[in-house]
């Protein structure tokens, strides 16, 4: 088999870079560890019935697809060339390495791991056919901080607490660090024409430019604003969050390069960094990717405690007003239009629609949890599932069975003045900042917003006595 026609080409071993949800050339182990090695050509498989089978939203599909695209543009100016292809499935993504570490006549394989069950499956069996072939096999953790199973209880158990693993976390990492890598040095011949599949689908371009650059500068701009995260983020109608996580799911931007830009924001100083409210969500992230390796039944819709109630038996119908941002619950209704519109959700209304739904309808958790996934360009399986089984008291450290978050309360506290209802939820704008939380019938009638689906105090009082 001849090699392809790529000047240089023959003066060093070839590695495969198999790029996934890393899609950046910054702080990527992987392409590193690969480009010190050996000349580097870079692969992307687009799978796209296993995208269906894990409910892949269409406006996250379309992001990646850009993403893939601007990474190849910093890709060639390192005279790295990336070839994307189209596959079916998982299975068929094997068959496609396997196909072209022959073609490329390739001595390694290099990628960083991904972690929900499928994906760790998908990996194992790789590695085992190419080892078996004397291929190497190259896995690093660069979805991660720090690498999984760093930390445990005195017991050498995982923890299942978020505080207690925050606190082995930051040890761990006051000890250990973790800088991000550089990026890897321009290889020496010229990039030939390359292989692309285009899977473009419609997204919000102008919220959520893809690729790598749009990430660093939308971190950039996040940083001078860090001092107020933890005031204005629970505040939807202004921009209190870093809104970087479309980029972290797609791996434009690492969890590594976020941090060590929070500690130079910090000017050094640790004691405020390891006290950082936007550190501690971080951590969150690394908790939930913890969570779904130490308990692979999670991938398979299981709840994470064993003993938790599940007492779903709400109405379909009410999932339907749910799903279309009509449920005559103000709040409830502008956090899903804007989900509906943009394809994201602000974190403070994402547990407020979780309660309503899986509490006060007994909805259960899973068609949520499906539903944001064909929804969000941020989709990201440990993520979601974290939050939806915290929201339902089946999770992790999840939410005692007694919290259920008023709609009505919540709107009155994180938007007072009806700011983001307005924006939403149109309609109603005409209404004065008190009777916007909740109109009257009346108002309702005039304005042509539906009443509400459930009465709110009997469905707490019915939840309360099921979920205790």
């Amino acid at each position: 088999m001849v090699k392809p026609k790529i000047s240089g080409y023959m003066s060093k071993e070839i590695n495969l870079v198999w790029f996934r949800n890393d899609l950046r050339v910054g702080d990527n182990p992987a392409l590193f560890y690969a480009a010190e090695q050996g000349t580097v050509i870079g692969i992307y498989l687009e799978a796209v019935e296993q995208r269906k089978l894990h409910d892949d939203a269409a406006c996250k599909i379309g992001f990646i697809n850009d993403s893939v695209k601007e990474l190849r543009k910093e890709l060639n100016q390192l005279n790295i060339p990336l070839h994307s292809f189209k596959v079916e499935d998982y299975q068929q993504s094997a068959k496609k390495i396997e196909q072209l570490v022959k073609e490329y006549q390739a001595n390694g394989v290099f990628f960083n791991n991904e972690y929900p069950l499928n994906e760790k499956e998908r990996d194992e069996a790789l590695e085992k056919i190419l080892l078996k072939q004397g291929i190497s096999v190259n896995r690093y953790d660069g979805d991660l901080i720090i690498p999984p199973g760093s930390v445990s209880t005195g017991k050498g158990e995982p923890y299942k607490v978020f505080t207690p693993y925050k606190k082995a976390w930051i040890e761990h990492h006051k000890m250990q660090g973790a800088s991000p890598l550089p990026r890897p040095n321009k290889q020496s011949y010229k990039v030939d024409k390359q292989s692309d599949y285009d899977f473009s689908h419609e997204y919000r371009q102008d919220l959520w430019p893809a690729g790598e650059r749009a990430a660093q500068e939308r971190l950039k701009e996040f940083l001078p604003k860090a001092g107020y995260y933890k005031e204005r983020r629970d505040i939807p109608s202004v921009k209190g969050t870093s809104m970087l996580s479309p980029y972290l799911a797609a791996g434009s931007i690492s969890a590594r390069q976020c941090i060590e830009a929070l500690l130079d924001w910090h000017d050094g100083d640790e004691d405020a960094f390891y006290k950082d409210t936007w550190l501690s969500e971080i951590i969150w992230r690394e908790f939930y990717r913890q969570i779904i390796i130490d308990n692979p039944e999670i991938s398979k819709h299981k709840v994470f405690k064993s003993d938790a109630k599940e007492v779903w038996n709400g109405q379909q119908d009410l999932f339907e007003k749910w799903c279309q941002g009509k449920t005559g619950f103000p709040l409830i209704d502008a956090a899903m239009r804007q989900l509906l519109q943009t394809g994201w959700m602000h974190n403070r209304l994402r547990m407020n629609v979780a309660m309503f739904l899986n509490k006060l309808c007994l909805i259960d958790w899973r068609q949520g949890e499906d539903f944001f996934m064909r929804h969000l360009i941020d989709g990201d399986f440990a993520s979601n599932n974290g939050g939806w089984q915290w929201c339902s008291s089946t999770g992790a450290d999840g939410a005692p069975y007694f919290r259920i978050m008023s709609p009505i309360t919540q709107s009155q506290r994180f938007d007072p003045e009806g700011k983001f209802i307005r924006k939403l939820v149109p309609e109603l704008a005409s209404l004065s900042d008190k009777d916007i939380h909740f109109p009257s019938s009346e108002q309702r009638e005039e304005l042509g917003y539906p009443q509400p689906i459930i009465d709110y105090k009997e469905a707490r009082k019915r939840a309360l006595e099921l979920l205790s």
